[in-house]
């Protein structure tokens, strides 16, 4: 049940060195944020989450505002586009989430983004962690 992220950037300017730190903090003290280029791996949990490492030790939990019948089907891939000029993720109106199914992609609306406790990661089950 694999999704391979394709990552779909709009700024090339915006993409340099500050994409090797790791994910920080954002000015507002969210220290939920991170960068989507350092996105490495998701999972789909049904069709209502989605689990993802950032990085290597970091892990994220996005829940859906409704059902996104599209996404826990093998083959399926995510779609995931940032905010025109962004790179840097704090909230769910930063990323925009569709699933592509045979080349139809199907919108699916973000209701959080959730950073994990290290406790929280490692409860992941094992078939469903990135």
């Amino acid at each position: 049940m694999k999704h391979r992220a394709l990552l779909t950037f709009v700024a090339a300017a915006a993409f340099g060195a500050a994409h090797a730190a790791s994910a920080q903090p954002h000015a507002s003290g969210n220290d939920s944020c991170f960068r989507l280029s350092m996105l490495s791996s998701t999972r789909a949990d049904g069709d209502r989450r989605i689990y993802f490492r950032v990085g290597t030790n970091d892990f994220y939990r996005i829940d859906l505002a409704s059902r996104c019948a599209s996404l826990p089907y093998e083959g399926n891939h995510l779609v995931l586009t940032p905010t025109p000029g962004q790179d840097l993720i704090c909230r769910p109106i930063d990323l925009d989430l569709k699933v592509s199914e045979n080349g139809v992609s199907q919108p699916c609306f973000i209701r959080s983004i959730t950073r994990l406790t290290p406790e929280q990661a490692a409860a992941i089950p094992k078939k469903v962690k990135p």
